[in-house]
């Protein structure tokens, strides 16, 4: 239970943040602005609050910065990277659909490289969040009307991302904590954010106070919270069901975004809500039923054994 609700306090924040984002573009901010400063922030809160608190978890092998290096630029960089690259192409719901193939991916590697199961539970879980996910776009207005083959593969791109960071992330919680491994991956997302977009060219001067006052709470609020919450997730569920978790976002987004921009949510919409939960839920129950077998098992076998 307690990954998942870590999971899905992730997928909240994320939600939450999605809509903030829009906010911020909405008022002419340019997507490069917005990462070079989640990511630069984020970084800093991080290397600030560990180092006043923990600063035994800022040391790190030096033989193991590629990894941070490559955790940070293929699974931050290209994720929200390619993310923002789809948005230009194709619409928001259609990047946002097929962002949330990460999950098929994430099983279809699990099942080849042997690191987790195969279950019923999770292939109906997971035709469940998907289907819901297609529900959720085309009950919106608009739909799908804009579809390119670059948008498509720029969403794609930034679905394998995800996964890369998912898969990869749980590697690294063998040797470090949660919160070191955020620290160096926002780290690096930042050094290769302000290389594509260099620093002197941000238009400064028209940030105000308000502007500020946004980028700390994407640095803090829906940046070094909810990816915590998420990699220490990881601890306690399997890649795959971590990630088909998070895919309460699009339901959440969909949800604040009635709430505070005035977006209406159609039937067919909360139909693709539900279906998202569902298969959340199934995911938790399978878990349950799982632990009670293996301990049912358990209790007979010893039962046998104190028979003999």
């Amino acid at each position: 239970m307690r990954g998942y609700l870590l999971a899905a306090g992730a997928a909240i924040l994320w939600g939450l943040s999605g809509v903030i984002t829009k906010y911020m573009l909405n008022r002419q901010l340019e997507p490069d602005e917005l990462l070079i400063f989640r990511t630069i922030l984020a970084a800093g809160i991080l290397f600030a609050w560990l180092g006043l608190t923990s600063p035994e978890l800022l040391h790190v092998k030096l033989k193991d910065m590629p990894y941070f290096a490559m955790l940070g630029a293929i699974g931050l960089v290209a994720n929200q990277g390619f993310y923002y690259l789809a948005l230009t192409m194709v619409s928001v719901g259609y990047a946002l659909l097929l962002q949330y193939m990460a999950p098929v991916f994430l099983m279809v590697y699990g099942v080849f490289s042997k690191t987790e199961r195969m279950t019923g539970g999770k292939m109906i879980a997971a035709a469940l969040a998907i289907a819901g996910s297609i529900l959720m776009v085309v009950g919106q207005e608009g739909g799908i009307a804009r579809i390119s083959f670059g948008g498509t593969l720029a969403a794609l791109g930034s679905a394998v991302g995800f996964a890369f960071y998912t898969g990869y992330g749980k590697y690294g919680l063998r040797k470090y904590d949660p919160r070191t491994m955020m620290a160096y991956a926002f780290l690096f997302a930042g050094l290769m954010w302000i290389t594509i977009r260099p620093l002197w060219t941000l238009p400064w001067s028209s940030y105000n106070l308000a502007t500020w006052s946004l980028f700390l709470y994407l640095a803090a609020v829906a940046t070094v919270v909810p990816f915590g919450l998420f990699l220490t997730s990881l601890r306690y569920l399997e890649p795959s069901r971590s990630s088909l978790t998070s895919m309460l976002e699009p339901v959440v987004a969909a949800f604040i975004a009635w709430l505070w921009l005035g977006e209406r949510m159609s039937t067919i919409q909360l139909a693709g809500g539900a279906a998202v939960l569902s298969g959340i839920i199934m995911l938790q129950m399978e878990r349950l039923l799982i632990a009670r077998l293996l301990i049912r098992e358990l209790k007979s076998r010893e039962a046998v054994i104190s028979d003999e």
